[in-house]
C-alpha cells in the first residue's frame, strides 16, 4: 500500500521552502505527498510578503483530503492567520492519534527581521496539545521559551527544556548552522549531532527536516530513528542544493548519474 502524507502550509515562490520542499521530500522518501495550501510567499515592492488564502478555500482543501484519503502522517508549516490556525486546530483535534502530526511552528523568517504578530504566536500554541512533535528553529524557540537570543548549545538545550515544561509537547529545537539539534520529552533530553554543510544552499532546510521526520514516522520508524534519518537527509539535500542568487535552496539527497 502506498503511504500518503499531507503537508499543510504556504507556497514558497522561490521554491526553497514551504510545500514545494515538503512535497519533494515526501517524494524522495517514497511516500505520496498531498498538500493543503494556506498562503503564498512573494516579493512585492522589494519586500518579503505573505498573502493568506481565504479561510473558506483552506477548509475546502481539508475537506477534500479527509473525504478521499487515508493519511499516514501530516506535517504543518506556515498557517499565516488566526482563522486558519483555528481551522487546522479543529482538523488536528478530529484526527489526533490516527497518524503522526508534526508541527513546524513557523513564526519568523530568515528573509526578514520581523517576527509574525504576537497574537499569531500565542494562537499557534493552541495546536500543541494535538500534535506529536514541534520543530522550532532558534528564533522560534526563543519566542516559545521566553528566553533571549539563543547562541550556545547549552542555551538551546535549556530552551527545549523550558518549552517542553510549559507546553507538555515533545520538542526538537533545530540548531541550524551549529549542527546540533536538541530533543526534549518530559525529563528526557537527547542531542543529535552530524556533519555541518558549509554550502549556502540551505533555504528550506527546516521544512525539509520536519517533512522528512513525518515521512519516516509514516513508514513506521520510531521518533528517534526518524530524527536521525531526517538529519542526514537534510545534510545531503543542502550539499546537493540549487544556487539561487547569492544563496540557494535544498534539493535532494544525492545527485543522479547523468546519462
Amino acid at each position: 500500500m502506498v503511504l500518503k502524507t499531507l503537508t499543510i502550509g504556504g507556497s514558497d515562490t522561490w521554491g526553497g521552502g514551504g510545500i514545494q520542499t515538503d512535497l519533494r521530500t515526501f517524494e524522495q522518501l517514497d511516500v505520496f505527498g498531498l498538500s493543503v495550501l494556506t498562503c503564498l510567499a512573494v516579493e512585492a515592492a522589494d519586500d518579503f510578503v505573505i498573502r493568506p488564502l481565504p479561510v473558506a478555500l483552506v477548509e475546502e482543501q481539508l475537506q477534500t483530503i479527509e473525504r478521499n484519503f487515508e493519511l499516514a502522517g501530516v506535517k504543518i508549516g506556515l498557517l499565516a492567520d488566526l482563522e486558519t490556525v483555528s481551522l487546522v486546530q479543529d482538523f488536528c483535534q478530529r484526527n489526533q492519534g490516527r497518524f503522526p502530526i508534526i508541527l513546524d511552528p513557523v513564526m519568523a523568517f530568515k528573509e526578514t527581521k520581523d517576527a509574525l504578530q504576537r497574537d499569531y504566536i500565542e494562537k499557534i500554541k493552541e495546536l500543541f496539545p494535538y500534535v506529536d512533535l514541534i520543530t522550532p528553529n532558534r528564533r522560534e524557540a526563543q519566542f516559545l521559551s521566553g528566553m533571549e537570543a539563543l547562541t550556545s548549545a547549552e542555551e538551546l538545550s535549556f530552551a527545549a527544556e523550558q518549552i517542553a515544561k510549559k507546553t507538555g509537547v515533545k520538542v526538537l529545537v533545530t540548531g541550524g548552522e551549529s549542527g546540533i539539534d536538541t530533543y526534549r520529552e518530559g525529563s528526557f533530553t537527547q542531542s543529535f549531532t552530524g556533519p555541518i554543510s558549509l554550502k549556502k544552499t540551505n533555504h528550506g532546510a527546516g521544512c525539509c527536516f520536519s517533512s522528512a521526520i513525518c515521512a519516516h514516522l509514516a513508514q513506521g520508524f520510531s521518533l528517534i530513528e526518524s530524527i536521525e534519518k531526517s538529519k542526514n537527509h537534510v545534510y545531503q539535500s543542502i550539499e546537493n542544493g540549487v544556487i539561487v542568487g547569492e544563496a540557494g535552496n535544498v534539493w535532494r539527497p544525492q545527485k543522479k548519474e547523468s546519462v
